[in-house]
């Protein structure tokens, strides 16, 4: 149990992109249970912040590797699907070929996802910021705009979704959609 309040902890920092917090929390939950697959996922996913265009990628994968030493090892341990689904995506996140090409495999799996685990806000916030992640250098406006969506149907039955508000917000982080994000923006800095 004490491990699962600091994933949740690290869970909340990492929606917030406050990586360095959440590496902390993710650690805490590993130091209480080594086995708690979720909570490498999120240490991993701490390294990752596409959307600046960076990656620690040494670091990403020596939680992978502190996980286990293989793909399929590491696949093993997940406790259920959803797991195993959540940790194939750090797998490409960390896999082979340029950023933008894990990137956009990357939001592609997590589209996969979404369709699979309907109704799954974090299945759906990690889609939502996967697809603007996607998008290399400046604004897609149609795979933004499939962000917002994303994150909106979030909303709408978690209107205190963290990510779903903060990720919106980045959706339509631009002058012609900025007034989109406005009531969002607010409602983040509240649950924030």
């Amino acid at each position: 149990e004490e491990s699962k309040n600091d994933f949740n902890k690290g869970l909340l920092l990492l929606h917030s992109f406050e990586y360095d917090d959440a590496k902390e929390a993710f650690q805490a939950a590993i130091q209480k249970d080594s086995n708690e697959v979720m909570a490498y996922w999120g240490e991993a996913m701490a390294n990752y912040r596409a959307l600046w265009g960076l990656q620690d990628v040494d670091a990403g994968r020596a939680v992978m590797a502190k996980l286990d030493s293989t793909k399929e090892r590491r696949l093993a341990k997940a406790e259920n699907e959803l797991e195993k689904d959540f940790w194939e995506g750090v797998e490409i996140l960390y896999g082979e070929g340029t950023l933008n090409e894990r990137n956009k495999a990357y939001a592609n799996h997590m589209g996969t996802l979404y369709d699979k685990h309907k109704g799954n806000q974090e299945v759906a916030a990690f889609y939502a910021l996967g697809l603007m992640w996607s998008v290399e250098g400046g604004r897609d406006a149609e795979i933004f705009g499939k962000s917002a969506n994303v994150a909106e149907g979030i909303l709408k039955e978690n209107p205190q979704h963290p990510g779903a508000l903060h990720y919106l917000i980045h959706a339509n982080d631009d002058p012609d959609y900025a007034k989109l994000s406005k009531i969002a923006a607010d409602q983040y800095a509240n649950v924030a």
